[in-house]
């Protein structure tokens, strides 16, 4: 079922990612690459795809960057990088969060044991 809910989410945000090929172009396991919205990629090739997801293990979507600022990230990082509202949505269907929380993702990175800061759209 994550691995639905990932699928459907991927689907709804992946119009706002550079560079992006999918499909029979990429090599398996990755089910696309793209340039990295989070670090930007590289500045000397604005063509080259630095970031990607993939299916993993655990039957669930992985982002991942290839450039040292990035590295691994889960994909709900990449839906808040991308968009904010299918983000929370993304949390509240994926983990069954209620939306009478007061900020979901917060949350989440307090799980998680980040601080981040979250800029609204």
């Amino acid at each position: 079922m994550s691995y639905a809910i990932d699928i459907k989410y991927w689907l709804l945000v992946k119009h706002k990612v550079e560079n992006l090929i999918e499909g029979e172009k990429v090599k398996l396991p990755t089910l696309a690459q793209f340039k990295c919205p989070i670090c930007g990629g590289s500045k000397s090739n604005p063509n080259e795809r630095t970031a990607g997801i993939f299916k993993g293990r655990d039957n669930q979507i992985h982002f991942q960057c290839l450039r040292e600022k990035c590295k691994s990230q889960g994909f709900g990082k990449l839906m808040k990088v991308l968009n904010v509202q299918l983000a929370r949505e993304y949390y509240e269907k994926k983990y069954n969060w209620k939306s009478k929380r007061t900020d979901i993702l917060l949350e989440h990175d307090k799980r998680q044991g980040r601080d981040s800061t979250i800029v609204e759209e």
